[in-house]
């Protein structure tokens, strides 16, 4: 279960759904929740790392988070923070100082920042892991790659399984030949999502950004 990092008092709603969240998302990675009301983002400042999740979460008003100024080959992003679209998550995977706005309100200086730094958690690339995936984020195309000499046993198939932020399978396999291959995700909207593999008892858990 994931340390669940609230960083601003939230209502008990608010409290449950996240709560929910980290139930069915078993992860190592920390949620860094920040509330849109008003004209401000709070808290305005703070530190995350690689493969938490940034959520935003309406309170008041109507508003967006946009990105300004992030590093180098990061994903940029824009999400609207309204009555009906109350909340927006972002999985940066490269650290640096992101900056970001509410484009309605940027007159009325609505803008926050967080900084990143590398977890050492990351495993998109760890050679102890039954599998490696990349890139991430992926546009149309996830790699895989099956990591013999981690794998229990060559004669059993491995599954994995690709879940929404609502718990909804989006994708789920099987493979009985474990051969280096790729999943088209041309029709997968995009979004953070949560891929899941084992075979046996030896299992893999890693946040997937789709970005098109």
């Amino acid at each position: 279960m994931p340390a669940h990092k609230i960083v601003t008092v939230m209502k008990k709603s608010l409290l449950l759904s996240a709560a929910i969240f980290c139930i069915v998302y078993p992860s190592f990675a920390t949620i860094d929740t920040i509330i849109a009301a008003d004209y401000s983002f709070t808290p305005s400042s703070f530190t995350a790392h690689t493969g938490d999740t940034i959520m935003w979460v309406w309170s008041q008003g109507v508003h967006t988070t946009t990105s300004k100024i992030i590093p180098t080959g990061a994903i940029a992003w824009s999400g609207n923070l309204t009555p009906t679209s109350t909340s927006f998550m972002y999985v940066p995977i490269l650290a640096g100082t992101y900056s970001y706005e509410c484009i309605i309100h940027s007159s009325s200086d609505m803008v926050g920042r967080f900084t990143v730094v590398n977890s050492s958690l990351d495993s998109d690339q760890n050679p102890a892991s039954i599998i490696t995936i990349y890139p991430n984020p992926v546009s149309t195309s996830l790699h895989i790659q099956f990591n013999p000499t981690q794998l229990p046993s060559a004669g059993l198939p491995v599954s994995l399984t690709l879940t929404d932020i609502n718990g909804v399978m989006v994708i789920r396999k099987k493979f009985k030949a474990l051969k280096d291959r790729d999943i088209d995700l041309t029709d997968i909207p995009n979004n953070t999502y949560y891929l899941h593999a084992e075979q046996g008892n030896e299992t893999y858990d890693q946040q997937l950004i789709v970005s098109h």
